[in-house]
């Protein structure tokens, strides 16, 4: 691996050197607590910062673990290659293919976000490993990028799709920085901001549906360039990501409760909400805060059961067939992991501006069947790219290898942490049911609170105090909408629980007390529109179930569901139902490997 680059060779990069003179550094921990100190007012509760929540068993630590490990696993120098190769210089390794070559369809577009994610799980674990090897891949990188003429790895990168790599390229560096503490990071930031901009629009561009151009999607980044002003100081990013704001096309209208959605390519208008988002927080414009409550709103009709909108990568207009249509052709599916990992953001966001638990409830929907179902990848670039809800679904790799998917995949899944748990000054919120731990550093105190659960497979929650701190602090518990019946005791003693809400217990807590809660998850058929009542998935609470190995016409035979369903002897999670003389077995999506499976049925 080459050494550092020098702080000489990069003031050599004339056109860098500007964004390169701001103020004094911080360091990230002094730059979490500004930042903190200045955008709280702004939000109802907040994200604990990874490392703050542990997951400790269970089906999501399952997959957090093995994309830490898959991704620990790179080869660094196949990462880097094409940028090598680009700067001219030695480029030992394999190639990569796919996407991520020379003449691929969007060259070394993945490395920022590998870099991301790698950050993020080395935050969220302590993973010393996870956090040599962002700096290695930023040193490598580094180097190559100065060195190079032009920052884009490939004409493709260069010609189509300009500003959407570069945001890629900043969330890299903003991640190795901020959670890896690689110095080199805050250098190169300005350095290859600088390099790309003679590439981008000089003005923000809609894109309407997948394959009309222009393809850029200058209007995503934004999010990620306040984060840049905030770590180099540097007023100019702060203009740059208010200049790129898609106000006229998309926050102004969904501000106005225009539904604007229809024909819109659906994942980069959703991610570009998270540049809203921090608009909102950096802004103080209750514009941006609007805009991302009535486009959640809106996107409620466009969702398939598994919480994942479409068809085929775009919003589309409400009306007769306008999804059923859509399961006879090769477009019932949804964009997984991207559109997964901007949903979960977006649903994020939401909880932090409102404290409403119908977003949590959203993104353990979203969670559960899309980012949890996806395909595990292989070690030669395949990757889930669609999520396949036909009567002949399958999870397939994407047909090129390296794609977006690969790495939003990593950020998502790291980013995992992050869902479960909420506070305000006073309040400590479980937002998602899974075994973890949490430990929350207050004035009072330090808190620390255990929860142990196999939900979803059963529906009770158990959250113990381990740490009261001084004990003066509400514990609130999301109680979903679509439950029925549920219980909740604090030690021992009933406590009312409603469903939609939150269920708010304000008391003096000691160690070891033990709050628990039965969640009972109703089985129920989910129609795919309001005008298709008679064709429905499978929902148990907040899981989309599928049939497993559906046979031929499947899909114009009559399934009574939920009403015929029997649970399988043994079994917490799977059900089956008498079809003719045929058993058919219903699970979890995220349960399926590589059968067949069937989403929608005839209900009626």
């Amino acid at each position: 691996m080459t050494g550092h680059f020098s702080r000489r060779g990069f003031m050599h990069c004339a056109a860098c050197a500007t964004g390169a003179a701001g103020a004094a550094a911080l360091s990230p921990a002094a730059l979490a607590q500004a930042r903190a100190a200045a955008l709280r007012g702004q939000e109802v509760v907040h994200e604990f910062p990874y490392g703050a929540v542990k997951l400790t068993g269970g089906r999501i630590k399952e997959q957090f673990d093995h994309i830490h490990a898959h991704y620990l696993a790179l080869d660094n120098d196949r990462v880097l290659k094409v940028f090598r190769e680009n700067a001219g210089m030695p480029a030992p390794g394999p190639d990569m293919g796919g996407w991520y070559d020379r003449d691929g369809f969007v060259p070394g577009l993945t490395i920022g976000q590998y870099i991301s994610g790698l950050a993020r799980l080395g935050a969220a674990t302590g993973d010393q490993a996870a956090h040599d090897k962002v700096a290695a891949l930023v040193r490598g990188w580094g180097e190559a990028m100065i060195r190079a003429d032009n920052p884009y790895a490939g004409p493709k990168a260069q010609e189509q799709w300009a500003a959407y790599v570069m945001d890629k390229y900043v969330v890299g560096l903003v991640d190795a920085y901020r959670l890896s503490g690689v110095e080199e990071a805050r250098t190169l930031l300005p350095a290859i901001i600088e390099k790309c901009r003679p590439y981008i629009s000089p003005v923000s561009r809609d894109r309407i549906g997948k394959v009309d151009p222009p393809y850029d999607e200058t209007y995503v980044i934004s999010e990620n360039l306040f984060h840049v002003a905030e770590i180099t100081g540097d007023r100019k990013y702060h203009d740059m990501a208010v200049h790129y704001l898609l106000n006229r096309e998309w926050f102004d209208p969904l501000a106005a409760g225009q539904d604007v959605l229809p024909t819109k390519h659906a994942y980069s208008h959703t991610i570009a909400l998270s540049s809203g988002a921090q608009a909102y927080l950096h802004l103080g414009d209750e514009k941006y805060r609007q805009a991302l409550v009535n486009a959640w709103r809106f996107m409620e009709p466009q969702r398939f059961a598994s919480g994942g909108w479409g068809p085929e990568e775009q919003f589309v207009p409400l009306g007769e067939g306008r999804l059923a249509a859509s399961l006879n052709s090769s477009t019932a599916h949804f964009e997984t992991p991207c559109g997964a990992f901007a949903d979960l953001k977006l649903a994020r966001y939401l909880i932090r501006f409102t404290g409403q638990p119908m977003y949590g409830d959203g993104l353990e929907r979203t969670l559960y069947n899309t980012m949890l179902a996806t395909r595990l990848p292989d070690s030669n670039g395949g990757y889930p790219y669609y999520s396949d809800y036909s009567s002949d679904g399958q999870k397939r790799y994407y047909h090129q290898e390296w794609p977006c998917c690969s790495g939003t995949l990593v950020q998502g899944v790291a980013d995992y942490v992050l869902n479960v748990f909420f506070h305000d000054d006073d309040s400590l919120l479980v937002n998602l049911f899974t075994p973890s731990e949490v430990t929350w550093d207050r004035s009072g105190g330090a808190v620390t609170v255990v929860q142990e659960t196999e939900y979803p497979a059963t529906d009770t929650v158990r959250l113990r105090v381990a740490e009261p701190g001084n004990g003066r602090f509400a514990l609130k518990l999301r109680v979903p909408a679509w439950t029925d019946g549920a219980r909740l005791t604090v030690n021992g003693q009933a406590v009312a629980a409603t469903p939609g809400e939150l269920a708010t217990i304000t008391r003096q807590w000691a160690a070891g007390d033990v709050v628990e809660m039965v969640v009972p998850q109703p089985l129920r058929a989910l129609p795919i529109a309001p005008e298709n009542p008679e064709t429905a998935a499978l929902m148990r609470g907040a899981v989309m179930y599928v049939g497993l190995n559906p046979w031929e016409g499947i899909d114009q035979q009559v399934v009574a569901l939920p009403q015929a369903l029997e649970p399988m002897p043994g079994h917490d999670e799977s059900y089956r139902a008498k079809v003719d003389d045929r058993n058919l077995v219903f699970v979890p999506y995220y349960d399926v490997d590589t059968e067949t499976s069937a989403t929608y049925f005839k209900i009626a």
